[in-house]
Formats: C-alpha cells, structure tokens, sequence
C-alpha cells in the first residue's frame, strides 16, 4: 500500500479546545509507534534459524517499518501543528523494558496487546478532531492495524505451536488480565480523546478485538496442525 503523504508545512487545523484533547495523547503514541524494535528482530533471526524459516525475521521487519511509518505520518502532522515531539514517556519505558526483558512469544504477546489497544483508540481520536488530515491518518492507520493482528495472530500461532493446550489457555488468561490493565493505563492517560465514547465503551471494544483475535489465532493454529489455511474473513469486521 502506497504511504500517505502528510505535510510538515504548517497550517494549523486544530482548534483551542482539540489541541488540549489530543496534543498529550498523541505525542505518546507517536512515541510508542516509532521502536526501532531491535532486540524483537535479533529474536526473530535467532527462531528462524532454529526452525529453519529464513522468511520470519524479514515478516518482522516490514511490520516494524509499517508501525515505524505510522510515528512519521503523527510525527508530521504534530510538526504543522506546532506540537512537540517528545523523547520519552513513562508508559512507553515501561513497555520497552518489558519487551527487552521478554523472550519472542512474551514480545509478540506485548506487541498484540498495544495493537488491540490502537484499533479502539484511532477510531476515538478520529471522532475528536474535525481536522480532515488527522482523520484520515486515523483511518489509514486502522487499515493497517486490521492486518497487522491478522500477522500477529499468525506469528504467535507460529511460536507457541508447540506448547500443550493447558499452557496455552493459562497463557491466554495472563495475556487477558495484562490487557485489561493496559486498558486501565491508557484511558487514565487518554481520557479526553475518549470523551465521546465513554468508557465502557471503549473497554468493550478492546474486549471484542481481543476475543475475536484469540478466535483468529486458534485458527491459525488448527490450520497449520492439518495444513490448511484458515480463514481469515473474521477479522475483516475491523473496520476502518
């Protein structure tokens, strides 16, 4: 897909009482969207040589430039807005320790949990703005999202092939549970881009994604166990 092309030039769109809603929101997640992710692709090289699948690590890298290129379109409209980019946050230390801390599956695992949290929070922080560009970089980066878990479910299908099904479920509950606390971090930070939805809403939609990705990545599992391709048409209810 064709990158969207986003202006640096400045030509504010935002009005007084937007620019107090999203400006804090935003530079996180255009600080959380840009990781370089280099400790996740020197494990993905080290579980493709182990199984042999030279394609892995290279998969890996060109999710990391699509997640990369969403920090730049943020990026670029926060520079035409006068917003300033920042280096750091606490949120986001948090989770680049938990991944360098973490092996392939709990990195992959980290990652999914961000990805759920983003489909529920673009389509809020579209629906906060009038702002035409800002809109649309919310959708376009919905349209990635959508197969980005489709991918991931994949990926993590891929790792975890092996564990028993008692492992498996156990770990599906912790990755709930982690979830759930994501989903308390990110509206106590987020509140005002969630003005319009509530939360409740917004808890129930991040449940949904997740119940309807878990579905996803069991059938990935069960397709590879009889060398079918599952179908992927669930997911395609993420809607931009």
């Amino acid at each position: 897909m064709t990158a969207l092309h986003v202006s640096r030039c400045n030509a504010p769109q935002l009005t007084a009482k937007e620019l107090a809603a999203v400006t804090k929101s935003i530079q996180q997640f255009q600080l959380g969207e840009g990781s370089k992710g280099q400790r996740l692709l020197d494990r993905g090289k080290a579980f493709g040589n182990k199984v042999n699948d030279p394609c892995f690590v290279g998969a890996l890298e060109l999710f990391i430039k699509e997640e990369q290129q969403h920090s730049k379109y943020l990026a670029h409209f926060m520079q035409s807005q006068n917003i300033p980019l920042i280096a750091h946050h606490w949120v986001d230390t948090i989770f680049r320790k938990l991944r360098g801390l973490a092996g392939l599956e709990l990195s992959l695992t980290i990652l999914v949990t961000a990805e759920l949290i983003a489909v529920p929070y673009y389509r809020a922080l579209r629906e906060a703005t009038d702002s035409l560009t800002l809109r649309n970089i919310c959708t376009r980066i919905l349209e990635d999202e959508t197969a980005h878990l489709r991918f991931q479910a994949s990926m993590l299908a891929r790792v975890a092939s092996n564990r028993q099904p008692v492992w498996k479920r156990a770990i599906s509950e912790l990755h709930c549970l982690f979830l759930f606390g994501t989903i308390l971090v990110v509206w106590a930070g987020h509140r005002s881009v969630f003005e319009r939805v509530g939360f409740r809403q917004f808890l129930e939609d991040t449940l949904r994604e997740f119940r309807e990705w878990e579905i996803l990545r069991m059938a990935t599992v069960a397709g590879a166990s009889t060398h079918r391709q599952p179908s992927l048409n669930r997911f395609e209810r993420v809607k931009p």
